[in-house]
Parts: structure tokens; sequence; C-alpha cells
């Protein structure tokens, strides 16, 4: 299952229910997932695709937990408003693989969505959504579309 990433502008308009009970999830410090924990191959799979995304760099993260992985959008990309981002130019982080989630930066109207079929829920103090890490191929393909859905959002002119 692959998905385009959509016009930031007009976010998605199907996002398939995210199958069986949420995971644990605690926080706000940190704001982490508990069970359901993503394979770490499928977590190094995502983490590959989320670092050859044009334009970013890999950088250690101003918001989350020392050995998260973060995402940043290089200075001059796009003219998003700093408040897009989760703090100076990153909009996503995958945390270590005892977690397997991620925090990313997205509209309002995505967030409501992914909520809503299931995928993550809001973090309690930061405007970022914690989307649950990926337990198989599939779901992997979901998240991947999330991640560039944020991306898209941060990166747009």
């Amino acid at each position: 299952m692959t998905h385009p990433p959509a016009d930031p502008a007009r976010p998605f308009t199907t996002l398939p229910r995210r199958a069986g009970a949420a995971p644990d999830v605690v926080g706000p410090a940190p704001h982490a997932q508990r069970s359901q924990i993503a394979p770490v191959m499928i977590q190094e799979e995502l983490w590959s695709r989320m670092r050859a995304l044009p334009y970013t760099y890999m950088a250690p993260t101003l918001v989350s937990v020392s050995h998260a992985r973060a995402l940043h959008l290089a200075e001059g990309i796009g003219s998003a408003p700093p408040e897009r981002f989760q703090r100076g130019r990153e909009f996503a982080h995958l945390h270590p693989h005892h977690d397997g989630s991620l925090h990313l930066s997205v509209p309002d109207s995505v967030m409501e969505q992914v909520v809503d079929a299931r995928w993550g829920v809001p973090h309690p103090v930061q405007d970022a959504l914690l989307v649950f890490g990926p337990r198989d191929r599939d779901e992997l393909e979901i998240v991947w579309f999330l991640v560039q859905e944020s991306f898209g959002w941060v990166s747009a002119t």
C-alpha cells in the first residue's frame, strides 16, 4: 500500500483506521509509546526513508529524549512560519528502539484525522503529533505517508 504525498493545502481525505487497541502512552515528559513496539527493522526502514527526504539534515533533537533521531529542515527551504516546527527547524523525530513512535509537526486538520483513525495522539503540552510506531510493513506505509505530510507542510512555500 503506497500513498502519494498530499497537497499541503488539501490534506488526505482517507486514512484507514488503525487495527486493534491503541498502545499504552505515557507523558508528557517523555511523551512515549510503551506497548505494541514497532519491530526494530521496521523502525530502521522508516528512519532510512526519513533521512533521505530532500533539504533535511539529521541533528540532535531539540525537544525529545537524548537518543531520539531528529530531522531538521535546512534554512532557506520553504517559507513556513516558526510555529510549524517543534523547535528551531526540527519537524520530526523518531524515538529510541524501546519506544519506536515518532513526533511530527502537522496541520490541525491532519492531526484530527490521525487521532480519529487511531494512528496517534496529540502531545499534551507541545503542538506536535505522536504517531504510533508501525507494527508491520503495511503500517510502515501509513506512517511514512504521515511523515511526508509533515515534510510537505513545513517545506511549503
